[in-house]
């Protein structure tokens, strides 16, 4: 589903999984919970490239309009629903699908819309993890197994469950089946008015609304440079045939770029301390589940009288 990237062992190698988990399944949890991770961000594109979602976002405007103002409630979002409790991931899952209904309309090709519409809606989840899959292998060299994989959707599906349709609508269960889905799907992938307008904000992005104005001549000479290393990095971890559909030349060139970047955040990754590269709610998550393990290993593993103790009524 990802362009291949050289294998190489990361800072989290050695460490042990969280209980329940498997080695693959916490290296993608991190990856997850990584600031470095919304570097790949762009590879998010295929989702406007689907004529339904394309109707959806443009009729709403934000995106094209409040571009910085919305990446920054959909981080916030993910963050509940991927590193919250189970309380708070459900609440947020719920306010999201109760919101999403009021996105419905007719596009400007005549069909109807609807954000809730399963072949749309979960077309955002499947694409979602691909990004997440995709930024987990670029970043850590990790190849995983057919059995790591299933695993990963696995793990994915419970931190999404929240957001999953009923009956016949729910998301696949099986990551091979998943994979032919999410091929099968490219066919009806287009160049559309949303993903001109998200490309147009990556590549001239305006200052963001929470940098003050003093920035804005600093923010005018390094923006094009943060789009084009924004654009290599997603579009690196696109499915070929998608990124064949995006409004960017790929060729030679852009492959060396993109393994030289991905190799400069891999040590980057590798050597920069969790507290550095984790995002607040995933730094939380380390913390508590450090001291739970802890807490834990102060207990005894048996109730029963130590050998060679007397009891103290004898």
């Amino acid at each position: 589903m990802t362009c291949p990237v050289p294998h190489q062992e990361s800072r989290a190698a050695d460490a042990a999984p969280v209980t329940g988990r498997s080695r693959a399944v916490t290296r993608f949890e991190e990856v997850g919970g990584s600031v470095l991770f919304g570097l790949f961000g762009v590879a998010l594109f295929d989702q406007p490239m689907l004529p339904p979602v394309s109707a959806a976002l443009e009729a709403t405007g934000r995106s094209r309009y409040e571009p910085w103002a919305r990446a920054v409630r959909t981080a916030a979002a993910d963050q509940l629903i991927y590193h919250g409790e189970d309380a708070d991931r459900a609440a947020e899952s719920e306010r999201l699908m109760l919101l999403h209904r009021d996105v419905k309309g007719v596009g400007p090709d005549g069909e109807r819309y609807s954000a809730l519409n399963p072949r749309s809606w979960n077309w955002i989840l499947y694409s979602t993890f691909f990004v997440q899959r995709g930024a987990y292998l670029a970043l850590t060299g990790d190849q995983p197994s057919p059995a790591d994989d299933q695993a990963i959707w696995e793990h994915y599906l419970v931190k999404t469950r929240g957001l999953h349709l009923s009956g016949s609508s729910r998301p696949i269960a099986d990551y091979t089946e998943l994979v032919r889905h999410y091929e099968h799907m490219i066919a009806d992938l287009r160049a559309t008015s949303a993903l001109d307008a998200a490309t147009s904000t990556v590549r001239r992005a305006p200052r963001p609304y929470f940098l003050p104005a003093i920035t804005q001549p600093l923010w005018r000479l390094g923006a094009p440079a943060f789009g084009h290393i924004a654009m290599i990095l997603g579009c690196g971890i696109m499915h070929p045939e998608v990124r064949a559909k995006m409004p960017i030349r790929w060729g030679r060139r852009q492959d060396r770029e993109f393994r030289a970047l991905t190799t400069v955040l891999r040590v980057a990754y590798q050597r920069l301390p969790a507290a550095v590269t984790d995002s607040p709610m995933a730094r939380n998550r380390r913390e508590y589940e450090r001291l739970v393990g802890g807490y834990r290993e102060v207990g005894l593993t048996s109730f029963a009288p130590a050998p060679g103790f007397r009891s103290a009524a004898r």
